[in-house]
């Protein structure tokens, strides 16, 4: 116990301090149960049972990147990565913004690179036609 007159420390069942000769009183604090605060109720809920689910279409971005239009498809994959990171932050709107961006860069990727697959296969054919007369 510690002297409330001098800081000096003392025996507990002591009653007079050694150093100054103050009484010493001991001090109880009343000890107040407080419950703890109320923890708040986090839903946890992922995939599509969810109503918070946001398709990312990233693997679609992906193929038709390496497979369709590689300008376009990488458009695709830059707005993919965004939707988790918006639905982490809780950005609803802007993750189903990033996503339907995603799904229309990848569906023109798509779009892009068939019209020049097609295109390049006539000209071969037209070419191989012309060459042969």
């Amino acid at each position: 116990m510690f002297c409330s007159n001098c800081g000096a420390r003392n025996e507990e069942n002591a009653a007079y301090c050694a150093n100054c000769g103050n009484e010493l009183r001991r001090i109880e604090t009343p000890r107040v149960d407080v419950p703890p605060p109320p923890q708040p109720r986090v839903q946890f809920s992922y995939g599509p049972q969810s109503s918070q689910y946001v398709p990312n279409y990233l693997v679609p971005a992906i193929l038709t990147t390496l497979f369709c239009c590689l300008p376009f498809g990488i458009v695709s994959i830059v707005y993919a990565a965004q939707v988790n990171g918006k639905v982490a932050a809780g950005d609803h709107p802007g993750a189903l913004q990033s996503s339907r961006s995603a799904r229309m860069w990848a569906w023109i990727s798509f779009g892009t690179g068939l019209v020049l697959i097609v295109g390049y296969f006539v000209l071969v054919l037209l070419g191989g036609l012309l060459g042969a007369a």
